[in-house]
């Protein structure tokens, strides 16, 4: 047995593995360029974002990019699939019904909103009002996505189990996307990426605040109730659930970011240090969303105001005004008088007067 000769063959056969030839690397790379353009040909444009927000996904200052271009590749993904739901009865009910639902709670958020702006009901400015409801939309429209991307998460799990379970006896999951390749890698990417949207989502509309305060109402309702009937047994738990919902919120309200970065600063170790810097990371990022919905809700009141006054209200009336305000008659005797005042909230003075005019001299005005 020539062991010699057998470790020089092995030795040769590394020699070329570690370090080969130009020509085979060469070959090696072109391959793997062929191999790599052919699989990219086979994508889809929805799946080449996909795939453009993975690569950019590694990059941690990039993550707002990331959640733009998954929410365009899920856009051009399920706008045939959006298509043939609409051309189905039942389909067009659900999307009228899905419509129906942020268009009420856009008509009823921005009534509210004109009259927290110019102080009298919404009703008495229906232009302002329409404005408000066109502006306030979008808004609606992404905390609901945002909601139904949040019960997506939770569903897909359960559908995954459930067509496992299925799968023994013949039943395949349904194919609603029209991917000729790379489909359960794209499934897989879809859900990372949904999860990167869903937090800037949350983090844009405060979603996790909006969810603590709502579950906060109803329970503090039901404690009422409980309240003032002791005697129903089916509402004996409810304080009991309340504090466990509201007291841990209630004591992490009470700590500061500064001090619980304090205490992590004196333990100085590594991960400590990278606990740090995420949870700074993570408070800058949520200043900077909440400062841009700070901005959004001032422009669109201030939007709101100008209309009001530029476009709403009258520059001439039969009701005496100053010459630099214009006026909303709310009735017969009342008006709206809006003023340009650069001390104001938003840019303008609103105020009811009385309407002093031929029919209603000052002497009975007074009266």
């Amino acid at each position: 047995m020539n062991l010699s000769g057998y470790a020089e063959s092995v030795r040769e056969y590394l020699r070329q593995v570690t370090f080969p030839s130009p020509s085979k690397l060469q070959l090696g790379l072109s391959k793997l360029w062929r191999y790599i353009s052919q699989g990219i040909a086979r994508l889809s444009f929805a799946q080449k974002l996909y795939l453009i927000a993975l690569i950019l996904a590694f990059s941690g200052d990039l993550m707002g990019m990331v959640a733009v271009i998954a929410v365009i590749a899920m856009a051009v993904e399920f706008w045939p699939v959006f298509e043939r739901v609409w051309h189905s009865l039942a389909g067009k009910a659900v999307l009228l019904l899905f419509y129906a639902i942020i268009a009420n709670f856009a008509l009823g958020w921005s009534g509210a909103i004109v009259n927290e702006v110019i102080g009298v009901s919404a009703s008495d400015l229906n232009y302002t009002h329409n404005l408000a409801i066109l502006l306030y939309m979008p808004a609606w429209f992404l905390m609901v996505s945002a909601v139904v991307l949040l019960a997506l998460q939770l569903i897909i799990p359960a559908y995954l189990v459930m067509i496992f379970l299925l799968k023994p006896l013949g039943i395949k999951s349904l194919h609603i996307t029209s991917h000729t390749s790379f489909r359960k890698t794209t499934f897989l990417i879809r859900i990372v990426l949904a999860t990167v949207v869903l937090y800037h989502l949350s983090l844009l509309i405060d979603l996790e605040t909006r969810i603590q305060a709502t579950l906060t109402d109803f329970i503090s309702t039901a404690q009422q109730v409980s309240e003032h009937n002791p005697s129903d047994p089916t509402l004996e738990l409810l304080p009991n659930a309340t504090d466990v919902l509201t007291a841990p919120i209630a004591e992490l309200a009470k700590i500061k970011p500064e001090q619980e970065d304090d205490k992590l600063d004196r333990i100085s170790t590594p991960q400590n240090t990278e606990v740090i810097e995420e949870k700074r990371e993570e408070e800058e990022r949520k200043q900077t969303y909440a400062s841009l919905r700070a901005q959004y809700q001032y422009l669109m009141r201030q939007w709101l105001a100008t209309f009001a006054f530029a476009l709403e209200a009258n520059s001439r009336s039969r009701c005496e005004k100053p010459a630099e305000s214009n006026v909303v008659e709310l009735n017969d005797y009342e008006i709206l008088q809006i003023t340009p005042d650069k001390n104001a909230d938003y840019g303008y003075r609103f105020e009811v007067k009385k309407c002093i005019s031929a029919a209603f001299p000052r002497e009975s005005a007074g009266k």
